[in-house]
């Protein structure tokens, strides 16, 4: 039972520091869909960025310098960047759970488990939320800030639903822990030291199996951050040079220092 907890752990514990090593806040509206951006400014003011990159406030277009539109298209290709990014990393998150906990199991109670269908059937109805939360019907890269609780990009709602789903599946699989463990002792003569060796060692393979892949997960989400601070800084440059943009500040990246 260790070895599952410690998979568990070191799997799910440290997503939230992948998605939110940047500390990454949204203060307002912010919605990608048909290739169109919309950023509610605030309560009386709305931007629209097309994708041609034509720049819109309150539905009037922005005629804009060079060094404007510069900005307007850094902003525009970050923010249609960093989504598919996200999702990925999402995505890569809970396919490294899936393969991790899936090799726990099959070990511990044979490939033919219920548990292992019922991780499986978990993992992907999360899997599907990503794809639902960042893709349109069509294919095409969609984002809706309303769908961020407390405004945190990828922020604890991840967490949560990862540990949830672990959660039910551990839980409900005790039982099949239970009769694996006497079937273990008792086809082994009686010898609980052979089985905790056992356990331990599947442990230890889960853990070495899940820093080499969690390595690959952090260094995209460093990418990510990196993304996302460019697209901080295109918008404190939208703001300090458009003047119907001053009031512009939907995304803030505070730590930042490291990024570049």
């Amino acid at each position: 039972m260790r070895s599952i907890i410690l998979a568990a752990t070191l799997t799910f514990g440290s997503l939230p520091a992948f998605a939110n090593q940047c500390n990454i806040e949204l203060n307002g509206q912010l919605q990608l869909e048909d290739k169109v951006l919309q950023v509610q400014i605030d309560h009386d003011n709305q931007l629209t960025i097309t994708e041609d990159k034509v720049l819109y406030v309150n539905n009037q277009e922005i005629d804009l310098s060079n060094e404007q539109r510069q900005w307007v298209n850094q902003y525009y290709n970050g923010i249609n960047e960093a989504v598919p990014q996200a999702a990925n990393i999402a995505t890569d998150a809970i396919a490294l759970a899936n393969s991790a906990m899936s090799e726990v199991f099959e070990e511990m109670l044979g490939s033919d488990s219920q548990v292992m269908q019922d991780l499986s059937d978990k993992l992907n109805e999360l899997d599907q939320q990503v794809q639902y939360n960042f893709y349109g019907d069509n294919g095409n890269i969609q984002i809706d800030s309303d769908g961020f609780e407390d405004r945190v990009f990828m922020g604890e709602q991840w967490e949560q639903e990862f540990e949830q789903a672990i959660e039910e599946v551990v839980s409900e699989s005790i039982g099949h822990v239970l009769v694996a463990l006497g079937t273990q002792i008792i086809f082994g003569g009686g010898d609980l030291e052979e089985f905790e060796h056992k356990m331990e060692h599947f442990g230890q393979r889960i853990e070495h199996k899940i820093e080499a892949q969690a390595t690959v997960l952090e260094k995209n989400a460093h990418a990510l951050c990196i993304t996302l601070a460019e697209i901080d800084m295109a918008e404190n440059k939208l703001q300090q040079n458009i003047q119907q943009l001053s009031n512009l500040d939907v995304l803030q990246v505070k730590n930042n220092t490291n990024l570049m």
